[in-house]
């Protein structure tokens, strides 16, 4: 499992599940090229939270130092983010996937992001997506729990309406 290589370690998680009538393969590709610019939803908090536009799509997001660490066809994909959350502009760091496993740095946390295909029968799958943070040190652990207290249940919605999304996506495309 791609999480236990890249953060076998954390403090905090959020997981969330959703089954789709549609093949891995087709959620894969809409993981891949994952769009949320057209959930009003999520357009709305991500502005809540000071995040731009851009940060509505793949490639946004990896610009913004949301950094791919792998991706399998038959797992999925796995996303990698450093930095002190907390802080209004998350003081996000550059890496490669080989630094973020070595990263120490007090401070700072590192997460990670999935989505995982798991094939339910040959037209169903469940999408599943997992975050896991791990504070660095203490302190780092202490200015987060009070962060995450006020940002998990946002957060978690969306994270459940990137997967209704990809599943509505993933269903009109093959008549489910």
């Amino acid at each position: 499992m791609l999480l236990k290589k890249y953060l076998p370690q954390y403090h905090y998680s959020s997981k969330h599940k959703i089954k789709i009538s549609a093949t891995p393969e087709k959620i894969f590709e809409l993981t891949d090229r994952l769009d949320m610019s057209g959930s009003p939803l999520i357009r709305f908090l991500f502005r809540l939270r000071g995040m731009p536009s851009r940060m509505l799509n793949r490639e946004g997001l990896q610009s913004d130092k949301f950094i791919e660490l792998e991706r399998t066809s038959s797992q999925g994909i796995i996303i990698g983010l450093i930095g002190q959350f907390w802080k209004p502009n998350g003081n996000l760091r550059s890496f490669t996937p080989a630094e973020f496993i070595s990263f120490q740095e007090p401070g700072f946390l590192k997460a990670v992001w999935n989505f995982q295909l798991i094939p339910q029968s040959a037209t169903s799958t469940l999408l599943t997506t997992e975050t896991r943070i791990q504070c660095m040190d203490n302190e780092a652990q202490k200015k987060f729990s009070r962060y995450w207290l006020l940002i998990r249940p946002f957060s978690g919605i969306i994270r459940k309406e990137i997967l209704r999304v990809i599943k509505r996506k993933a269903e009109q495309m093959t008549g489910g």
